[in-house]
């Protein structure tokens, strides 16, 4: 029980820097971010680990300055043949 419960605040400090790390980036962008609406987010996700699979732990080369990895890059919304048309 005691490394689950590591397992567990360990997700939540990572998740709750991430999560910071978005938010402040999505303010530099000029996206209004409003502090009421941040209570309804939750660092308690844990979809991106892998609790039960086997783990690899490349070292990655080029992490940035606060040593974060990159943040994810939205995607161009799809658009349908027949509005390029």
């Amino acid at each position: 029980m005691g490394c689950l419960n590591l397992l567990t605040n360990a997700v939540v400090v990572w998740n709750t820097v991430y999560m910071q790390e978005v938010v402040t980036q999505l303010r530099a962008e000029g996206y209004p971010v409003q502090d009421e609406d941040l209570v309804h987010l939750s660092p308690a996700r844990y979809e991106h680990i892998n609790r039960l699979g086997k783990y690899t732990f490349a070292e990655q080369e080029a992490l940035l300055g606060k040593g974060l990895r990159p943040l994810r890059q939205p995607q161009p919304p799809l658009t349908s043949p027949a509005a390029t048309a």
